[in-house]
């Protein structure tokens, strides 16, 4: 999921810039299912068994796109 928002030109003219992006972004934020282990995406190997390991972990980042 990514959410961004473009600075107004009256802003960035003012800076020098021609366009400029503020955003958040997220990886894994949620799973929907009704799997009683940790993570259904990370199997095990042997008849897809999960033994136990940790679900994939939440990424989130932050950026500036800047064009000049």
């Amino acid at each position: 999921m990514q959410v961004g928002y473009t600075l107004p030109k009256n802003l960035t003219s003012r800076l020098g810039i021609q366009k400029a992006r503020v955003y958040v972004m997220s990886q894994n934020l949620l799973t929907f299912t009704k799997y009683t282990g940790y993570d259904p995406e990370i199997g095990g190997g042997v008849m897809s068994i999960d033994r136990g390991i940790y679900p994939q972990a939440r990424s989130f980042m932050v950026g500036l796109n800047l064009g000049f």
